[in-house]
């Protein structure tokens, strides 16, 4: 279904990214793997998939920063899917947020998916079956305490998917959101005590947390041609879960 094609994830070494890399692997698509700044993760990631190394592209780059996106697609020669999903999160409130936190998070889970969905757009116009998938959360649509530029961020990059989606059709570039739920990742349950985990998987219909598998799959879908009639849209994979 995927065989053959080229896909860019970014933020592609850790958590959900990590699992989308492995997944599209394993579907036969060739991948390119960006990250950041963590060699850590970056030094784990190859060796956990080094089965698949002739398939695989690491690029590091920071995609806050114009500069470093343009350089990295200096790197890039064909494109079928982008999956924009690098991301980050500072807590604190709105009445002692430190304004450059706040300012970082907007560019990271924001900016940065605008940079480089304009940076991929040449690329994408060439394939005969682009899409982007851009990832959000479930607080994009039900915002907390606490975490007021996060929730800033992930709602404004919904509606950047629908503002994309409408400006690529002329391309016949599909573009939708996928919004997880709490899904187990070191920078998703950082700071949650185990009874407030537990109390996460009470109020969700199916008793349990998202699994990083979970989210990669509805990628996976959105960018096949089974989706190629969903376009601008947020898919919601969250269990049924209504509370934060």
């Amino acid at each position: 279904m995927l065989e053959g094609k080229v896909a860019l994830v970014t933020g592609g070494t850790s958590g959900i990214g990590k699992e989308i890399a492995k997944q599209l692997l394993i579907s036969g698509t060739r991948v390119i793997i960006n990250y950041g700044k963590n060699e850590e993760n970056f030094n784990k990631t190859k060796q956990e998939l080094k089965e698949y190394k002739e398939k695989i592209q690491f690029v590091k780059a920071d995609i806050s920063k114009e500069d470093e996106v343009k350089e990295m697609f200096l790197k890039i020669d064909r494109l079928d899917y982008l999956v924009n999903n690098a991301g980050t999160n500072i807590d604190g409130s709105i009445e002692e947020m430190n304004l450059e936190a706040f300012r970082r998070v907007l560019d990271v889970n924001l900016v940065g998916k605008v940079i480089t969905t304009k940076y991929a757009i040449p690329l994408l116009k060439n394939s005969p079956t682009p899409a982007i998938v851009n990832i959000a959360s479930r607080l994009g649509l039900m915002p907390c305490e606490e975490a007021s530029a996060y929730c800033s961020a992930e709602a404004g990059i919904i509606n950047f998917t629908k503002a994309s989606a409408l400006e690529l059709a002329k391309y016949k570039i599909r573009v939708n959101t996928v919004s997880p739920g709490l899904t187990i990742t070191p920078l998703a349950l950082k700071g949650w005590t185990k009874e407030e985990i537990e109390k996460q998987k009470a109020t969700n219909l199916l008793k349990r947390l998202g699994e990083t598998t979970d989210i990669a799959k509805a990628v996976l879908f959105l960018l096949s041609e089974e989706a190629s009639y969903i376009n601008g849209e947020n898919i919601n994979v969250n269990g049924g879960s209504f509370m934060n």
